[in-house]
């Protein structure tokens, strides 16, 4: 088998981290389901935003732009309390005497957000090809920029709807929590394949198996995202277990995030997942939304080679078999994107036993 199909890691730059450096706090262009109203920055320079506990971030915004805000209450900076609004994206604070509320009376209808991918003029299979082989036009660059800017699923509150409401923990995910992180991935595959003319990939219960196991070789053996790399034995084993006969990484995507709590709202898992893709289609290597603007970060699309099925090799155009897993170490959780090329299911070489 050609190794041009192995499924590469984007390892640092799909680890979502808090601590990420960044100068503007960036605009929201959806309603979002916990939107009280907005605020107006006020005065003539930028001001910093805060944490819940007071503490200064590395966030700002701007005179005269508009936010959407969640809250109003208080945050204690040092011995005093300050009123205070709590901003969308990445529920940041800022001082309420920074600001001045504004209406924003939105209808109910817009409240929630469905995720898609919508792929931009100038996003081709020939274009991705191109770049998947380490030469991306110019043009190309641009559209993948121009989607990272249009599809904002990943930067909203809103979820798809009131259930995405609800608390799960990543770690201890329930049989049909894990089937509709499953689905909900792949439906964001196929509608960005869809729009290239391709052939969606399938969800089954044999490569549901296969991304379970192989969160498990993972959480076993202290591996993660953060280790710069895919834990290759760990994969093998998990391939072979299931019938399949590989001695490399054929059919693991990865990205990841970091958290300090055991639970979270199942709408926020699916933004997790949802930039993660964002971050393998359009080939950013930047560690979150604030830096999709710099044109220096978009350089490697093996990622949207393998979604694509599109490498240069007999089998473009092809689907994959599909399952999704998470597994966790210490407060890092890595998400597994499996997915095994139907040719490989044909193949009497490569398949011994598996059953998709």
């Amino acid at each position: 088998m050609s190794k041009k199909i192995m499924m590469t890691l984007l390892a640092s730059v799909c680890l979502l981290t808090s601590a990420t450096a960044v100068t503007e706090y960036a605009t929201l262009q959806t309603v979002q389901a916990a939107t009280k109203g907005k605020v107006q920055v006020k005065g003539s320079k930028k001001v910093r935003l805060y944490t819940s506990k007071g503490k200064k971030t590395n966030y700002y915004v701007y005179a005269g732009r508009k936010y959407s805000y969640s809250k109003k209450g208080y945050i204690r900076i040092g011995k005093k309390k300050y009123s205070a609004y709590k901003l969308n994206a990445n529920s940041y604070w800022i001082l309420a005497k920074n600001v001045k509320t504004v209406k924003n009376t939105a209808p109910a209808t817009n409240l929630y957000a469905q995720a898609a991918i919508r792929m931009p003029s100038g996003y081709t299979i020939s274009a991705l090809l191109d770049a998947y082989k380490g030469s991306p036009s110019p043009e190309f660059v641009k559209a993948s920029m121009e989607g990272m800017e249009i599809n904002n699923f990943s930067r909203i509150v809103a979820g798809e709807s009131k259930d995405d409401d609800k608390m799960i923990d990543p770690d201890h995910l329930s049989a049909n929590d894990k089937k509709e992180l499953a689905e909900f991935s792949l439906r964001v595959i196929n509608s960005a394949r869809e729009q290239l003319g391709l052939r969606p990939w399938v969800y089954s219960k044999g490569t549901q198996k296969l991304a379970d196991d192989v969160a498990k070789e993972y959480q076993d053996h202290g591996h993660s995202i953060k280790d710069n790399g895919h834990y290759v034995a760990g994969i093998v084993r998990a391939c072979k277990k299931n019938g399949l006969n590989l001695d490399d990484n054929y059919v693991e995507d990865m990205a990841g995030f970091t958290i300090n709590k055991k639970t979270m709202p199942m709408g926020e898992m699916k933004r997790d997942i949802y930039f993660g893709l964002k971050q393998m289609i359009f080939g950013f290597a930047g560690a979150g939304e604030a830096q999709r603007g710099d044109r220096n970060l978009y350089r490697e699309w093996e990622h949207a080679g393998d979604i694509f099925n599109t490498q240069g090799s007999r089998h473009d155009g092809d689907y994959n078999y599909y399952g999704f897993s998470i597994s966790r170490t210490g407060n890092i959780y890595s998400m597994h994107f499996i997915s095994v090329p139907s040719f490989i299911v044909d193949s009497k070489e490569f398949n011994n036993r598996f059953r998709p």
